[in-house]
């Protein structure tokens, strides 16, 4: 019984705790550009308005996201004792040189106000001198749009030695100090989350820099360029506490550990060396060329090579690039339509053909049909590519490949004249031999070569393909309103995919956007590129002006993707209703 009412007591008696706001700052000392980090709490309050702090003239503080709640629960002398925390946290980023007065934070807790003491914050300009240095480089330092290279961001931290201890601190410990949390990584962010993920970290070599010894971390991503000029890499500033004095002390198993006694926060903006993109010259650039940079050969390989009219032919072209720089996920096949002898002899498909990348070789696939047996062979396919090593425009080409194509079906007829037999009136035949057969089995007729057994089966397939026309007419029918319908609603269905969105993906708005132009220019392509945009566009008349912006937006949204940011959604539903205008007059949105 008596354990009964401790157990009640325990439960039920609680001490109270005053309801306070307090404020840390985690250093007074500031450097001009730098972010301090605040943190304000507030204890045993479960509802509070705030924090709320006054605007200072050359100061910039922000409310970090989040907020961290942390319970707590005490026994003394049988007395439960509860107290709860709110954690939030701040930034403060000083403007200019000076010193600051950082008002007060208050919470409004029941209807009462709690304030923490105001605080004096010194800002300086922040001399990094050859402490630290950051720069982005990229292999090779001259390249053309469609070429693939590296982007490497390397970042040199002065090697520190304590004269004292005659301790220097090795890579790891340095790469240890510099911010991964604070820092910007811009494009290079991807690349480092990746390492960090599989427990790596850059690698930091010595080098000697002018006359001083640096350990410096290299990172780095591929580039493969959409457009000429500077790189875009976004935002590229490195962050770390640099030590300026170590300590050793043991720490909870006595053992002699090395501690940073003494750092300051240094920051800088990654530069860009001499990085030059190009555009390939329009001078002497042919018809057939379509975006290729490097130096490639080309092979080609024709299966089966014994068909009939009208069987599948399935053509393999290897492009192997020789430069080891050409950009393959974006390189495509030659188009062999628009080579001599193709479209005359063969029919040809209009679509891209596929390709998969195979080491620095990419291989396309694509499937023609003879239109007649006098062909003999499969004509050289050409490839047009820039090649920056000479600084023109080359061509690769194949061998023909030789191909015998059969008559898909044989029946001989011969004439009567032909076989120089002569009739009189009234003679009533039953058979000829080598002619026309009237009362002739199958089997005689298969035996004199007249009749074949493809003959005979098309023949009694005849009344069935008959049959099945009708419901052949119609569904070219529906396929054919079905893709009226999606022209016509090309617009409102552009407009669902976006909306509800406040701040939508680049990519999805690029989704979007090309969805509606393949829609509205009649095209049933998979794989819809920013390339068959604008091919579909300048085949309905677009306006030069309006086709050029849609382009420069898509490009935008490449750019955005690769790089970061965000693109103008009202931009491009202006785009779309000038759209709708200019293709209505044409055949391809006719609905």
């Amino acid at each position: 019984m008596l354990f009964a009412v401790v157990m009640s007591m325990l439960a039920t008696s609680a001490s109270t705790h005053a309801q306070t706001i307090t404020v840390q700052c985690a250093s007074q000392q500031a450097y001009v550009g730098e972010p301090v980090r605040v943190s304000v709490s507030i204890e045993d309050a479960t509802a509070f308005e705030g924090p709320f702090i006054d605007a200072v003239d050359g100061l910039e503080i922000t409310r970090l996201p989040g907020e961290q709640t942390s319970t707590r629960l005490e026994f003394i002398n049988g007395r439960r004792s509860e107290s709860r925390s709110v954690g939030i946290g701040y930034e403060l980023i000083a403007r200019r040189t000076g010193q600051f007065t950082i008002p007060a934070f208050t919470v409004t807790v029941g209807g009462k106000t709690l304030s923490t003491k105001p605080f004096l914050l010194n800002a300086v300009v922040s001399e990094t001198g050859d402490l630290l240095i950051a720069s982005i480089t990229c292999e090779p330092s001259t390249m053309y749009v469609g070429q693939e290279g590296e982007l490497n961001l390397e970042i040199a931290v002065k090697r520190y030695r304590e004269e004292k201890l005659g301790i220097t601190l090795d890579e790891g410990s340095l790469w240890s100090l510099i911010g991964r949390e604070t820092s910007s990584w811009g494009a290079f962010g991807p690349a480092l989350q990746k390492m960090l993920s599989e427990n790596r970290r850059p690698r930091g070599e010595s080098r000697i820099i002018g006359d001083t010894e640096y350990i410096v971390f290299t990172i780095s991503k591929s580039f493969d360029p959409i457009a000429p000029g500077v790189p875009v890499v976004g935002d590229v500033r490195i962050r770390m506490d640099y030590p300026t004095k170590l300590a050793r002390g043991n720490d909870l198993f006595f053992e002699n550990r090395l501690s940073l006694a003494g750092s300051r926060p240094i920051s800088v903006e990654a530069t860009i060396a001499a990085v030059t993109v190009l555009s390939p010259p329009e001078g002497g650039r042919p018809a057939a060329w379509n975006g290729a940079v490097g130096s490639f050969t080309i092979e080609a390989i024709a299966k089966p090579v014994d068909v009939a009219v009208g069987d599948p032919i399935t053509v393999t072209i290897r492009l192997t690039d020789e430069s080891t720089t050409a950009g393959l996920a974006g390189l495509q096949a030659p188009v062999i339509a628009d080579l001599p002898g193709f479209l005359e002899n063969f029919r040809v498909p209009r679509e891209a053909a596929s390709g998969t990348i195979d080491g620095r070789s990419k291989v396309f696939t694509q499937s023609i049909r003879a239109a007649s047996d006098s062909v003999r062979e499969l004509p050289p396919i050409s490839f047009v590519f820039f090649n920056p090593s000479s600084g023109g425009y080359e061509t690769a080409t194949t061998q023909p490949i030789a191909i015998t194509v059969r008559p898909s079906a044989v029946a001989k007829l011969h004439s009567d004249e032909a076989l120089g037999i002569t009739t009189e009136p009234g003679e009533n035949f039953t058979k000829v031999e080598g002619g026309l057969l009237a009362n002739a089995s199958t089997a005689e007729c298969a035996e004199i070569n007249t009749v074949n057994m493809q003959l005979i089966a098309s023949t009694a397939l005849l009344p069935l393909g008959i049959a099945a026309l009708p419901f052949v007419i119609a569904r070219v029918r529906r396929s054919r309103e079905a893709r009226e319908l999606r022209t016509r609603v090309a617009r409102q269905t552009f407009l669902q995919e976006l909306s509800g969105i406040e701040t939508p993906d680049p990519s999805v708005v690029e989704r979007a956007f090309l969805h509606y132009i393949s829609a509205r220019t009649h095209s049933d392509r998979d794989g819809f590129t920013r390339k068959d945009a604008f091919d579909r566009l300048s085949e309905c008349s677009v306006d030069a002006s309006l086709l050029a912006n849609c382009d420069d937006f898509l490009r935008q949204c490449e750019r955005v993707r690769y790089a970061g940011g965000a693109v103008d959604i009202d931009a491009v539903r202006a785009l779309v209703d000038l759209l709708e205008v200019a293709t209505a007059k044409t055949k391809a949105a006719a609905a």
